[in-house]
């Protein structure tokens, strides 16, 4: 995590106590503090609070203290509201405690359990005696909820159709109202946005480029829907993915595996790849002129990510974004100009 980061981070969660304080200071004198309606039935700090979701909805009646995370990037928002859950589920870069980098500092020394990546393990979890069970990013099956819910209060993703495609925002203030930090969650929420805003009017060259967010696995490629969440946060900063690419994605899995022939669908004014430009995927990629000769390459319109900057692209939650935005943005600009001479970080190798 960069100075700049975790900076950023500090600001915000003092921020986020103080509107936490003012939100007592207000109940005291008899003026209960606003929820989230979507998320909570209660004011802030206040228990039952009622979580809607795909199956129904959940009922949490006090604050928890054994939370069970079995979403694949949702650790970070409990984390930044100041709790450490007993059990993160592992998905993929085998992070300590299956926590990346920006939030190995919020662990204070705390070592949660991993849950295995596949197959949930009920028994492992019934053993965890968890107070709550989060799942909003985990794609849950009915039948996995309902055996979740027979364990302990269980919140799955908001509806059937976007298991993947959980916005930080609602993760953040689900997160909130779970822990009865509903003022906290929302001033998190409130200064990313605007710090996303304020970066995307230092770069005004990304308002309206074209963009696609791909990425390549054994021997194939893929693009992602502009529902995903790394999706979400190109679109956020003003950048734009065609009406074919939204159609193609359209599915439950919120890709589609792209042919060599229609490789012109990443001939986009920046192109961003979950690799490394070393990683043997791209450079695959980089090898084959049907690629290699559109001008997405040829004009350095292309931007490879690797393990840490993709993980903290794909997980956006509110302790990876300072990272994106510090350090990812600024090589989106450098590439959608258009100019090979001018390069980052994350541009290809010279031919």
């Amino acid at each position: 995590m960069t100075t700049t980061s975790r900076t950023i981070i500090t600001r915000r969660l003092a921020a986020s106590a103080l509107l936490a304080a003012a939100a007592v200071a207000l109940s005291a004198c008899g003026a209960g503090a606003s929820a989230e309606p979507d998320a909570t039935t209660a004011s802030d700090g206040a228990y039952p609070v009622t979580i809607p979701h795909a199956f129904g909805e959940t009922e949490i009646t006090e604050h928890p203290e054994r939370i069970v995370v079995v979403g694949y990037k949702e650790q970070d928002y409990y984390l930044a509201l100041g709790e450490v859950p007993v059990a993160i589920r592992d998905w993929y870069g085998d992070m300590p405690s299956a926590t990346w980098p920006w939030a190995q500092e919020y662990l204070d020394g705390e070592e949660p359990v991993v849950l295995p990546r596949a197959e949930l393990d009920f028994e492992q979890i019934v053993e965890l005696d968890p107070d709550v069970i989060v799942g909003m990013s985990a794609g849950l099956t009915e039948e996995e909820y309902d055996t979740l819910s027979a364990i302990a209060p269980t919140v799955a993703q908001p509806s059937a159709d976007d298991g993947w495609a959980v916005t930080w925002q609602d993760m953040t203030l689900k997160a909130g109202a779970i822990l009865g930090k509903t003022a906290e969650a929302e001033a998190l929420v409130d200064e990313l946005e605007a710090e996303i805003t304020a970066v995307a009017a230092t770069y005004p060259e990304l308002d309206g480029a074209s963009t696609v967010f791909a990425s390549g696995w054994e021997g194939q490629y893929y693009v992602y829907s502009p529902a995903t969440t790394a999706s979400q946060l190109l679109l956020e900063l003003g950048l734009v993915m065609s009406d074919e690419v939204a159609e193609l994605t359209d599915n439950e899995n919120q890709y589609v595996t792209l042919s060599q022939e229609r490789f012109d669908l990443l001939d986009v004014d920046v192109a961003v790849w979950s690799e490394a430009a070393d990683d043997e995927i791209m450079v695959s990629l980089l090898q084959n002129p049907l690629y290699a000769d559109l001008p997405v390459h040829t004009e350095g319109r292309d931007v490879f990510l690797g393990k840490d900057a993709n993980g903290a692209f794909v997980f956006s939650s509110v302790l990876s974004l300072p990272y994106v935005i510090d350090t990812i943005v600024p090589a989106l600009a450098t590439a959608v100009d258009g100019d090979p001479a001018t390069t980052s970080a994350f541009s290809a190798p010279e031919d």
